[in-house]
């Protein structure tokens, strides 16, 4: 007896219906941008690098490891069509490494929150959620690597733009904002859709960008630690802007 002919009728027939959109959105996806996932799937080695180079760290020990699966996963949705959910893990990603540049020099408040503690925030002067980024502002290295940027090139500084812009447009699908939605009046199933794809490359490799930057500008010593080939691996593959891998390498002297 096969094993879907042993499940529960409810859950037989969830598996079966899953497993046929899942195969049609995969075979769809691989089919027409095997060589792009496989550029991002590159991209995620990243992570790796700095594994190794913060492996002392017991604070990125603890985050950078769901950094990595939160992007690894995104993919993954994609792959399937499910793109709400594809995004969802970006914001994720995005938000846990801003928590581990903050946490890395507030290891008692890693320790509160790690525990299920969170009221100390309210002792706490800035705030890392997505709210205001005033600790990452006056980061010596951040302030000198804005200083580089052209005004709508900015990490921090504006409204709609940089990592304020991106981790609001990412927030619309975890509050399942207007336009937002994984299902359409007309079909629930996930579909794989060209235009959905692309737009979730598009924010993907974005947001990969800023992550390693970010990295970069919150462990600037760790940074500068890594062996030369390294440090252009991260600035190559990490990091797609050619203006932005030149104000690092500026800022950072490497």
């Amino acid at each position: 007896m096969s094993k879907n002919r042993s499940l529960p009728d409810l859950t037989k027939t969830m598996h079966e219906s899953q497993e046929r959109w899942r195969n049609e959105n995969w075979n769809q996806t691989i089919g027409k941008h095997k060589k792009e996932i496989e550029k991002l799937l590159k991209t995620t080695s990243i992570f790796d690098i700095w594994s190794n180079i913060l492996q002392n760290d017991d604070i990125a020990k603890a985050l950078i490891p769901e950094i990595f699966m939160d992007a690894y996963i995104s993919i993954h949705f994609a792959g399937y069509g499910l793109y709400k959910y594809a995004y969802v893990c970006l914001r994720s990603e995005l938000e846990t490494t801003l928590r581990l540049i903050f946490f890395s020099t507030h290891k008692v408040e890693f320790k509160w929150w790690s525990e299920g503690n969170e009221w100390y925030k309210e002792n706490v002067a800035v705030d890392v959620w997505g709210r205001g980024y005033v600790y990452f502002e006056q980061l010596d290295t951040i302030k000198e690597f804005e200083k580089s940027c052209a005004n709508n090139r900015k990490l921090f500084i504006g409204k709609d733009i940089g990592i304020k812009g991106i981790y609001k447009t990412l927030s619309k699908f975890i509050h399942s904002g207007a336009g937002h939605f994984q299902t359409k009046p007309d079909r629930v199933s996930p579909e794989y859709k060209l235009d959905e794809f692309k737009k979730w490359t598009k924010m993907f490799k974005e947001v990969q960008e800023y992550i390693n930057i970010l990295l970069a500008l919150g462990f600037p010593k760790d940074f500068n630690n890594l062996s030369q080939t390294n440090r252009e691996k991260i600035r190559k593959i990490g990091i797609e802007s050619s203006d932005y891998r030149e104000i690092l390498r500026e800022v950072l002297a490497s």
